[in-house]
């Protein structure tokens, strides 16, 4: 693959109007966790326009573009995640100055949605086939009570195929590349409410 590194560089320095105008369309359509659904119909419609195939959208709202699946045990799962923190269900503000957005939402996680997208485009617009099993995932239900619900599902219903996940996250240049997860516990607290600083110490 490292022989389409700079034919991919070039890709988006060409299309780079169009990613600025696909992040900005995907960062206006609100979804918070476990509300994904107008912004998964959106990238699986995306995604179909390109002439993507067997795309779909499981229960947990995760959109799924399989490449080379069928049948292998050995899958690649790309993923990028498209709630957002906030429980706003309306379109968020937003403004660009100096070459740059701003959003609530638009690095955690609406770029990477993008850019993935914008990288399916590159492999179909260039008729590539992965040599292995590749799966593009915009996985639901990341943050907070998320729970991580669309990449759960993944691995529940890909049980024993999956190979190996890349998440596409945040805005960092640098990578983690040992295995990363997380515990949910639930705690009952009885005593008295008040804020963490000015009611420090009560008991």
């Amino acid at each position: 693959m490292y022989r389409y590194e700079e034919k991919l560089r070039q890709f988006f320095k060409e299309h780079h109007q169009e990613l600025v105008d696909l992040m900005i369309t995907i960062c206006q359509i609100p979804a918070p966790s476990n509300h994904e659904e107008k912004r998964a119909a959106f990238c699986k419609e995306w995604l179909e326009k390109l002439g993507a195939q067997n795309v779909t959208i499981d229960k947990a709202l995760n959109v799924i573009c399989p490449m080379n699946c069928e049948g292998s045990d050995e899958i690649v799962a790309v993923m990028a995640h498209s709630d957002t923190v906030f429980p706003d269900m309306e379109p968020m503000p937003l403004r660009i100055e100096d070459g740059k957005i701003f959003s609530p939402g638009i690095g955690d996680d609406t770029a990477n949605v993008a850019i993935m997208l914008m990288i399916v485009k590159f492999i179909l617009e260039n008729g590539l086939t992965p040599k292995g099993a590749v799966m593009f995932v915009v996985d639901s239900g990341e943050e907070g009570l998320g729970n991580l619900k669309g990449c759960r599902q993944i691995m529940e219903d890909y049980a024993g195929r999956i190979k190996e996940v890349l998440a596409l996250d945040g805005t960092f240049t640098s990578m983690v590349t040992g295995a990363v997860g997380s515990m949910r516990y639930r705690v009952e607290v009885l005593t008295e409410g008040g804020h963490s600083y000015g009611n420090f110490g009560n008991r």
